[in-house]
């Protein structure tokens, strides 16, 4: 800091008024508290609160001869800041001319740059201006200013506290303006907006209010006079945008008394305006729609409402609209409000309103006091039905609120979302109430007086008809009860609640002080209750019948719980799947604690058998949200598969035998998991007999996807003498298919062939024999035999010939040979499945005396039959020598020549037949084919084969020839 001095009229003759002298000051990164408190000292206030750093440059004049008139300082400079604040203002590089004279405090060429503090790198606006400020004696204050993009949040806050009726949720938060603005006002009341004098332009870009898309806005001429704020038109534009997709357009012009009284008139209207934005400005009330609207407005406010006088009248119009989830239909509807009515009126003749008009009209009459507002005559058509009614509102801290409304045949319709599904409630509701409370104990409960009727008919949800309810509510004498009764899904409810209340209790109390609260219910249809969800398509009918018993509210001990404590009883009857019953009765008795639902038992007859349950269910997660979550054990015994799988489809036809299971069930909706062991007897899949077989156990469910998993994989059983080994897994189809995805492997070892007649469709067979191998089936989206595809292989010993079908048919063609008794001691079968049917590559069997070769298909729905069957019989020996060296020659021919064939059958013309077997496993038909049918299969397997019946031969003949001797 540096300053120098010099004394004026050292030479001259005294002057008339006070004597300076004049010094120069320089002051780098001042504080600007302590210069504007230096300035205090001699005077001089400026009524702003500053705070930052200030450079300065001034020549000071101070009057020698007046050192305690502050209004005859003088000062002439520069003021300059980096970063300087003014009643909360932010501002930027600050620069302005300063001139002191006589009391007045004069800024020129005034320039800034103006900033957002909570993101001044992107929001940088400018400031242009001159003005002055009367200081001493204390005077006006009066400016010119520019500005251009300023931030709108900051300034919106500035706003709010000028002018405090103004939320600032309600103001734009987002955004920039620019304009022109002249103002003069008193420097004691510059924070009262009310007195200013005030004329300007402005304009708005990117504005961001409520829920709009972001606006563009515009208004010319804007003036405050008279403490009136006045504009003579504005604009509010938005362009389409995500979610929007019209323009929005508001417009209007309006003159609003900034002190709360006088008159007022405003013009305002609106094109396509989405009534959530607007309700997210007036309340936090979910809407949904676009609304038209026009309304023109005026009166004179004053300080007591009774004496205060308005009209407003406009009309607003709506496709359709939404609030609070009910739909209140088209709006076509004139509006009107004064100081004594109020009313929304249909435009249409209100005799020949179409139905998509729920409201029809909205009038009442009211009085406004000093004491209370009263409303009466209430009369509403809405939702086909009629509202009337009166009501009494104090304004003061006395007096007492009360309500008579009568409701009649009203039904509207309500979104519902819950649990991620959305669905429409319907009712027709009637009600009355009679109510009164004195307005300074609306929150003590014992203070109420009244009773309310509720009665709810034609109860729809999601399109299916839920039932009907009467219910009771009435304070007296500090109880409150709540009764009621009715029916739901075909079956009856009825709910009883008392709570004995206490003088100092508040609403918060009242659910300590219940002393019973009963919920019982009967017959209610499963069926029907299940079509309320579409995604669970289920066959299940039954009823349920049950009482939940609350002890109490869970509000004792400081235990933070969010469900009551209660016992619950619930029992299912007569539950059958397509007619077949499941279960005679299934009982549930659980006690719900601390949000624990503890089941101590859930047991009752299943599928034949019985099944039982016992564990817990945690109800709320750790984010305090109802999020069940199991850990329960389960068990059932000897139950009917083809009935207990019902879950399964029509493919839980091809699942026989009795099952018990015992298991742990663990998770939560979306990863149930269930683990544990299975037993079954008289087991048979898609007709392959397992017998008696054990199994682990693995299941997975996704509740929330509708996707379940079941896995067997260890069975093993003894069937036919032998052994079945393998593994089974079952899951939902794709989403929404009616299918399972299956995948199995089985090992047989040793099984009897009878079993695999069995499974071709043959039911009752003298067939022996035994088989070992390896089978694979599976599918998706499995619903019938048709939709499985697998691959078998097994080797056959010990074979009767009864076990295959149509060979006794061809005994008539094979002379004195019977093969039917025969026992073929080697063979194998081969193919695949699918498309309904066994494919069988190769079948052959061979014994001492013959040998059979077949191919074809078996379709397993009709057990219908196409195979290609040979059988070669008698004596070999006078062709042995032919029949090896054919068998040398093309043994290792991967594809045999037509020579070979030909060769082959000339060679057995007389020992092979050649037959084509038809119709069914359990009536075959035969037809005799020349030998030239058969192929190069047939010739390839003699030529390998053969050879044992021409071994036989000679070594029977060897053992005659030593037996003669």
């Amino acid at each position: 800091m540096m300053w120098t001095s010099v004394a004026e009229g050292q030479n001259q003759a005294p002057p008339a008024g006070p004597r300076y002298w004049t010094t120069q000051w320089a002051l780098d990164d001042v504080d600007v508290g302590k210069l504007t408190r230096r300035l205090g000292a001699i005077g001089i206030d400026t009524g702003l609160d500053l705070a930052g750093k200030v450079s300065v440059k001034l020549e000071v004049g101070i009057p020698t001869t007046s050192l305690r008139d502050a209004a005859a300082y003088r000062f002439d400079g520069v003021l300059t800041s980096p970063t300087l604040e003014i009643d909360g203002i932010q501002l930027k590089d600050f620069r302005t001319a300063v001139v002191y004279r006589d009391g007045v405090a004069t800024l020129k060429d005034l320039s800034s740059k103006y900033i957002d503090r909570e993101n001044d790198s992107d929001l940088i606006g400018e400031i242009e201006g001159s003005g002055s400020a009367e200081l001493v004696p204390r005077g006006e204050v009066t400016a010119e200013a520019r500005f251009k993009k300023l931030s709108l949040a900051p300034v919106s806050d500035i706003v709010a506290k000028l002018y405090r009726r103004t939320a600032t949720e309600q103001l734009p938060q987002s955004g920039d303006f620019s304009g022109e603005v002249k103002f003069n006002v008193p420097l004691d009341t510059v924070k009262n907006i009310a007195t200013y004098q005030l004329e300007g332009k402005f304009s708005g870009r990117g504005l961001k209010v409520a829920g709009l898309p972001a606006a563009n806005f515009d208004a010319d001429q804007v003036r405050i006079e008279q403490q009136v704020l006045r504009v003579d038109s504005f604009t509010l534009t938005t362009a389409p945008a995500k979610g929007f997709r019209n323009a929005i357009r508001l417009f209007g012009n309006a003159a609003i008394p900034l002190s709360g009284t006088g008159e007022f008139q405003f013009r305002v209207a609106g094109d396509d305006v989405p009534v959530d934005a607007i309700s997210g400005l007036l309340a936090k009330t979910k809407a949904d729609g676009k609304i038209d609207f026009r309304l023109v407005g005026k009166g004179k406010i004053e300080a007591e409402l009774e004496t205060s006088a308005w009209k407003v009248e406009g009309a607003i119009a709506s496709p359709g609209l939404s609030v609070a989830g009910v739909d209140l239909g088209v709006l076509e509807h004139d509006i009107s409000w004064t100081p004594t009515t109020f009313g929304i009126i249909a435009k249409r003749d209100l005799a020949d309103l179409p139905k998509s008009f729920r409201l029809e009209k909205l009038q009442c009459d009211y009085a406004i006091d000093a004491q209370r507002l009263k409303i009466d005559r209430i009369n509403a058509s809405l939702f086909g039905g009629q509202v009337n009614g009166s009501a009494a509102i104090p304004l003061d801290s006395d007096g007492e609120l009360s309500a008579k409304i009568k409701i009649e045949n009203v039904r509207p319709t309500i979104q519902l979302t819950q649990a991620g599904f959305a669905s429409e409630f319907s009712a027709m509701i009637s009600a009355k109430l009679d109510w009164q409370v004195p307005v300074n104990a609306i929150d003590k409960p014992v203070a109420h007086q009244g009773r309310a009727t509720l009665k709810l008919d034609e109860i729809t949800l999601g399109g299916e008809k839920v039932g009907e309810l009467k219910a009771t509510a009435s304070a007296t004498a500090g109880d409150l009860t709540l009764r009621g009764n009715g029916t739901l899904f075909d079956g009856d409810l009825s709910i009883d609640t008392v709570a004995n209340l206490q003088a100092a209790d508040r609403w918060s109390d009242v659910s300590k002080r219940i002393a019973k609260t009963e919920l019982e219910f009967d017959g209610v249809s499963l069926s029907r209750l299940f079509a309320l969800v579409p995604e669970v398509q289920t066959d299940l009918t039954g009823t349920a019948s049950g009482k939940i018993s609350i002890i109490d509210w869970g509000q004792e001990g400081g235990i933070d719980q969010h469900l009551p404590n209660a016992d619950v009883v619930l029992e299912l009857k007569r539950v059958s799947h397509r007619s077949r019953l499941l279960s005679r009765s299934i009982r549930l008795v659980a006690k719900l604690r601390r949000d624990i639902l503890g089941i101590d038992s859930w047991v009752g007859d299943y599928a034949g058998g019985t099944a039982r349950a016992n564990g817990r269910v945690y109800l709320v997660d750790a984010n305090d949200r109802i999020h069940p979550r199991a850990d329960l054990r389960l068990s059932a015994n000897r139950v009917d598969l083809q009935r207990g799988l019902w879950f399964l489809g029509d493919t839980a036809e091809n699942f026989q035998g009795l099952g018990s299971m015992t298991a742990t069930m663990a998770g939560v909706g979306e990863s149930i998991r269930i683990r544990g062991s299975v037993d079954g007897r008289e087991l048979a899949f898609y007709g392959l007999s397992l017998g008696s077989a054990h199994s682990g156990l693995a299941a997975d469910a996704n509740i929330d996807r509708l996707q379940w998993s079941l896995r067997f994989p260890s069975v093993r059983s003894r069937q036919g003498g032998g052994q079945v080994e393998g593994e089974l897994a079952i899951s939902s189809g794709r989403r929404g298919g009616r299918g399972i995805d299956l995948a199995s492997r089985w090992r047989t070892r040793r099984v009897k062939l009878s079993q695999l007649a069995k499974q071709l469709g043959q039911a009752n067979t003298p067939a022996q024999g035994e088989i070992t191998g390896n089978l694979s089936l599976g599918g998706k989206s499995v619903r019938t035999v048709d939709d499985l595809a697998g691959r078998f292989k097994f080797q056959l010993a010990q074979t009767r010939g009864a076990a295959i079908p149509g060979l006794v048919g061809v005994s008539r063609f094979l002379g004195p040979v019977s093969l039917v008794g025969q026992t073929f001691d080697v063979g194998a079968v081969e193919g695949v499945i699918g498309s309904g049917a066994v494919v069988i590559d190769e079948f052959w069997l061979g014994s001492d005396i013959a040998l059979i070769q077949a191919d074809g298909k078996v379709f397993l729905r009709s057990g219908r039959m196409d195979l290609n069957a040979l059988i070669a019989t008698g004596d070999y020996r006078d062709i042995a020598v032919n029949f090896s060296q054919l068998a040398r020659r093309y043994a290792l021919r991967s594809l045999l020549p037509t020579s070979a064939i030909l060769s082959v059958s000339e060679l057995l013309r007389d020992r092979t037949v050649v037959v084509r077997v038809m119709g069914r496993v359990n009536s075959p038909i035969i037809r005799l084919q020349p030998i030239e049918t058969f192929r190069e299969e047939a010739a390839r397997f003699l030529l390998r084969e053969g050879q044992r019946l021409i071994v036989a031969g000679i070594t029977a003949e060897a053992a005659s020839s030593l037996g003669s001797q």
